[in-house]
């Protein structure tokens, strides 16, 4: 979107309601594979696949051809080391079991109250705009400073900042055991609230800097896991105040 026409944009605003979607994420995860056979299979698939690849990006004349010649040889290679260097099958559903407890911990954190307190905050603190709750919202935390936005309004509120949180897990290269990161992607809307016109459609992802292998994201209950999800809120919160009400892409000559 041009400058102009998002400055258009926001000269229309003046009260802003936000509200979080209740509806759960979709989690997705990246498993290692599972055992010997489990190892045995992905190291298969990645040795047939990499030659090819490697064949098919190289300025060698001929390389994806001799890519397939290898695709046999490197496949049987790569189920012999897939067998020796996956991770015990147990091993894996344990780990599955801790993450999935981390998962439901954080759900009950009250962090999707956290990230609605920060965004009403952030925006008062930081634009010319009154951010308020959505009269559907229903936050509970009682985070300093925000309070009086559940005041009955003075106001009509004129734009709906609608969130739903999408998606949530560790993403990563599929392989034996790949290192993975900690993701969160939430979908924001800035809806007119006169003619349920959409202003603004945008997905925003937060991860974290490191990547750790799967065991490691499961270790102590899952701890580093929800330490990410934790400190994604905050980042979120300031990305989506800035993007939408602060900051203008550069022009484009």
């Amino acid at each position: 979107m041009k400058p102009s026409a998002l400055e258009r944009i926001r000269s229309e605003l003046s009260t802003v309601g936000v509200s979080l979607l209740p509806s759960l994420p979709t989690t997705k995860v990246v498993l290692p594979a599972k055992g010997v056979w489990g190892g045995a299979k992905r190291g298969v698939v990645a040795g047939a696949t990499l030659p090819v690849m490697i064949g098919f990006v190289s300025p060698v004349p001929g390389g994806t051809y001799l890519g397939v010649l290898l695709s046999p040889i490197c496949a049987l290679v790569g189920g012999v080391h897939g067998i020796f260097t996956a991770i015990p099958a147990q091993e894996v559903e344990n780990a599955q079991i801790m993450l999935e407890a981390a998962t439901a911990q954080f759900r009950q954190m009250g962090l999707r109250d956290v990230l609605l307190n920060r965004i009403i905050a952030l925006g008062n603190d930081r634009t010319t705009l009154k951010f308020v709750v959505w009269p559907d919202g229903k936050p509970t935390s009682a985070e300093r400073g925000v309070a009086e936005h559940r005041k009955p309004f003075v106001e009509p509120i004129d734009t709906h900042l609608l969130i739903s949180v999408e998606k949530s897990g560790l993403r990563g290269m599929d392989g034996i055991d790949p290192p993975t990161d900690v993701f969160l992607q939430i979908r924001v809307q800035l809806i007119r609230v006169k003619d349920d016109s959409v202003l603004l459609d945008e997905r925003f992802t937060c991860a974290s800097d490191e990547e750790r292998m799967f065991l490691d994201w499961a270790a102590d209950g899952g701890v580093h896991f929800i330490d990410e999800i934790e400190s994604c809120v905050p980042e979120l919160a300031e990305k989506i105040v800035d993007d939408f009400f602060r900051v203008y892409p550069m022009n484009q000559n």
